[in-house]
């Protein structure tokens, strides 16, 4: 019949406790800490919203989330509302051969990139016709004050 000795219990208390903080510090997580939340997937969506009022203006930027309305856009919650009025069909562009009006919105150029609902944003809007001040102003909440159409 074999004995442990006090040496050999030692050894095997320390392997233990070596063990153990191993996998404490590899950042071992259970189960039901690896399930994100639904706060966590709403946190992904961001977007960057970039403004230049002309051509020869400097570029405005800020960042957007929503649910909670958050980011250094300056009035957060009214663009989180416009968006979720508007939907992701704002970020889509005008199909190629529409018959836009020749109304000028103005020369300002916006861009969205980013992520919304889960889907990528890549869009970039003009009040150069008709079609795109009428896109523009389905997301104007995002490009903050500017002048009427002119």
């Amino acid at each position: 019949m074999r004995t442990s000795s006090p040496k050999t219990g030692a050894k095997l208390l320390l392997l233990t406790a070596a063990v153990v903080a191993a996998a404490t510090a590899c950042g071992g997580q259970s189960a039901e800490q690896e399930t994100a939340s639904p706060n966590a997937a709403a946190a992904a969506d961001q977007l960057t919203i970039t403004l230049k009022k002309s051509p020869s203006a400097p570029e405005e930027s800020w960042t957007l989330t929503c649910d909670p309305a958050g980011g250094t856009h300056p009035a957060a919650a009214k663009a989180c509302a416009q968006l979720a009025s508007s939907g992701a069909e704002a970020f889509t562009p005008v199909p190629a051969g529409s018959q836009c009006g020749t109304q000028y919105g103005g020369p300002e150029q916006g861009t969205v990139t980013g992520t919304w609902k889960g889907t990528a944003v890549d869009a970039t809007f003009t009040r150069k016709d008709g079609c795109e001040v009428q896109r523009w102003e389905k997301v104007s909440e995002l490009f903050g004050e500017l002048p009427k159409v002119r």
